[in-house]
């Protein structure tokens, strides 16, 4: 499944969100034949700021959010991979922000965590599970998540370890 769009604001900001294959050479064999066998594709979730240095407006988000719920509800056979960006800034993020003393990456955690629960509720969607994933190293972190269905929490869990595992490496 391949899919890109792209959101542009009155503001002169534009965003291209791509839904891709995730790169699963890296996970195990087992996790790569678990996938196949079970005829399921794991999709990374790509957001890139094309243009522009404005806070991104609430409307923005939902309709990101949206767009890529009604993808995942049109393929039944997708896990959704998101690692959150740590190399961009967060435009007008400075010290006087209550958010401030959180890294950039796990404050694309929260936001994400945020715009999942609150599509969830808005809703009423049941069945479906955001799986965070915290890999802490030395004086950093890295922040991933899984959407899948509850029927896939297996696979899910499995992914998870794998993860885990491959970065402990």
């Amino acid at each position: 499944m391949f899919s890109t769009f792209s959101v542009s604001t009155k503001e002169g900001d534009e965003y291209r969100i791509s839904l891709l294959p995730a790169p699963i050479e890296n996970l195990s064999k087992e996790i790569n034949e678990l996938l196949s066998d079970r005829h399921i594709e794991l999709i990374e979730i790509i957001i890139d700021r094309i243009e522009g240095k404005n806070i991104t407006s609430q409307k923005v988000l939902h309709y990101i959010s949206n767009k890529i719920a009604d993808l995942f509800a049109e393929n039944p056979n997708i896990i959704l991979y998101y690692i959150c960006d740590d190399c961009n800034p967060i435009p007008a993020r400075n010290g006087n922000s209550k958010n401030r003393n959180f890294t950039v990456q796990e404050y694309r955690s929260i936001l994400f965590t945020h715009l999942f629960q609150t599509y969830i509720n808005s809703h009423n969607v049941t069945g479906i599970f955001d799986n965070p994933i915290i890999i802490r190293g030395v004086g950093y972190a890295y922040y991933m998540h899984l959407i899948a269905r509850k029927s896939e929490i297996d696979i899910v869990r499995k992914i998870t370890n794998d993860i885990k595992e491959g970065f402990g490496k």
